[in-house]
């Protein structure tokens, strides 16, 4: 169930303020990401075994019977592989698809967007250790002009062991059915895209992909931003400086203030009105 509300920890610095004036949002390619095994898929073609790959044509039929409510077999693996080798045949298909998926993923857009607002470590790692902002957003409004955009474009992150993250040609050749239809192969290949190490899963990560669209400027609709946090240490310059550049835009816009959990080492949120006292003192000195 995709969440009513997304976010992003930003440092308090020109880019954030430029987007937020222009109304403007940067959506990265893969190569642009903090972490190199991100969405740089690197598929290679490496031998895989009959069974291997009929292991992984499995996935294909749980997906088809899911999407379709039919069962759907096949019954010619004998004609793909030479000696439990695949046949000349299977290598140029697992070819094409390592050929195709490197350059589509080289190019997708990806927009990450965390479902926790008061996550520790993402405060440290990504809003300047607690000094900036979570900006939180409606997915249904970041990109109005197709209505299919949430359905189709947002997908949760899957955290999986890194030996368990499939990089192997054949098997994604066989996962989407052997390209039963661009629908599963498409599927597949924004499955792919949403794959990370458990190392990753403390982000709690839901991802916008734009196919053909990384490293563009996108322009933000402003009714997308749905509230504004504030971290343990952000300024009272900057809740002020935040707080104008909204106004300026005339949007009406809920603030919340990070406080430490009095009962426990984690973090929590409080609404900031009017005459909240964190608009003029940090909560660390209230």
């Amino acid at each position: 169930m995709i969440p009513k509300e997304l976010f992003k920890y930003r440092d308090f610095e020109k880019y954030t303020i430029l987007s937020l004036l222009s109304k403007a949002l940067w959506v990265p390619k893969p190569i642009q990401l903090n972490d190199p095994f991100d969405s740089q898929l690197k598929i290679q073609v490496n031998g895989v075994s009959k069974a291997e790959f009929i292991e992984s044509f499995g996935r294909f039929q749980v997906w088809y019977k899911n999407k379709t409510g039919k069962h759907i077999d096949y019954d010619s693996f004998d004609d793909l592989f030479e000696e439990d080798r695949p046949n000349s045949h299977l290598k140029q298909k697992a070819a094409f698809v390592a050929d195709y998926w490197n350059n589509k993923a080289e190019t997708v857009g990806i927009l990450s967007l965390s479902s926790n607002p008061a996550n520790t470590l993402m405060w440290s790692h990504y809003a300047d250790n607690h000094s900036g902002i979570c900006i939180g957003y409606c997915p249904e409004k970041l990109f109005p002009k197709s209505s299919s955009m949430v359905s189709d474009w947002l997908h949760e992150v899957d955290y999986k062991e890194e030996n368990e993250i499939t990089r192997n040609a054949y098997l994604l050749y066989a996962a989407c059915g052997m390209w039963h239809s661009n629908d599963a192969a498409l599927s597949l290949f924004f499955e792919t895209l949403c794959i990370k190490s458990k190392n990753w899963k403390y982000e709690e990560e839901w991802r916008y992909l734009l196919p053909e669209n990384g490293g563009k400027i996108f322009s933000l609709n402003i009714d997308a931003i749905t509230s504004i946090t504030f971290g343990l240490k952000t300024s009272v310059e900057t809740k002020s400086a935040v707080s104008h550049l909204l106004k300026y835009h005339e949007k009406m816009t809920h603030f919340y203030q990070i406080v430490r959990d009095h009962s426990s080492a984690k973090l929590s949120r409080t609404i900031m009105d009017t005459n909240s006292p964190y608009w003029e003192k940090s909560p660390e000195e209230c």
